[in-house]
């Protein structure tokens, strides 16, 4: 079981327990109990997508195919970037 289904899962656990706050808890359920519980399944929901997200990116790029570079030639190319930005100004 990966982190988003965990996310997800608890998302769905605080919805439906939002739902049935108020038949559950009928003396002393508060309508900001619900808000809360609310809140805090779209905030599950947020960190289960930034996990996706940030997922594909790690698997597109690692399925990149392209040609590495080497440290030597990424510093030597923004060199001649900030080389030729310094003498346009």
């Amino acid at each position: 079981m990966d982190a988003s289904t965990t996310h997800y899962e608890n998302a769905h656990f605080l919805r439906e327990l939002a739902e049935r706050l108020p038949s559950i808890s009928l003396q002393q359920h508060k309508p900001e109990q619900v808000q809360l519980l609310q809140r805090l399944a779209d905030e599950e929901l947020e960190q289960a997508r930034y996990d996706e997200w940030v997922r594909e990116k790690v698997a597109a790029a690692r399925a990149d195919k392209r040609p590495g570079m080497t440290t030597e030639q990424l510093r030597s190319m923004l060199h001649q970037r900030y080389e030729a930005l310094r003498n346009a100004v």
